[in-house]
């Protein structure tokens, strides 16, 4: 089993503990104590360009999933017949009646209509 590099970080009055990997500068801030592994050492106010580094990284990996993702949208949208594939799974499935079943329905709509009292 893998071992997952894991951050306190502060919630509210407390803490929570997310992965490391997940914790987005500007977004999340680190309880007293906590550092990450690539915490960029103080500059006098300076940020470390390591850490402009692994933002840029994080970039690029969402621009590539990105277009990843709408090449393959673009994709689904000129194939027709995976798109009706998509349609017709995602309908519930639809009982078609065959004739004989469609003039019982009809008679017992009939007979049911003959049965009501009339005033």
């Amino acid at each position: 089993m893998s071992h997952t590099e894991t951050v306190k970080i502060k919630d509210g009055t407390g803490f929570r503990i997310i992965n490391m990997s997940d914790f987005k500068v500007g977004q999340h801030e680190l309880c007293e104590g906590e550092k990450l592994l690539t915490e960029p050492a103080e500059l006098n106010g300076l940020v470390a360009s390591e850490q402009f580094d692994l933002v840029a990284l994080d970039l690029a990996k969402t621009k590539e999933q990105l277009a990843t993702a709408q090449s393959e949208l673009i994709a689904f949208k000129n194939d027709i017949a995976a798109m009706q594939a998509r349609i017709d799974e995602l309908q519930p499935a639809i009982k078609k009646l065959t004739a004989a079943e469609v003039k019982a329905a009809k008679a017992a709509e009939e007979a049911a209509k003959a049965e009501q009292p009339k005033e």
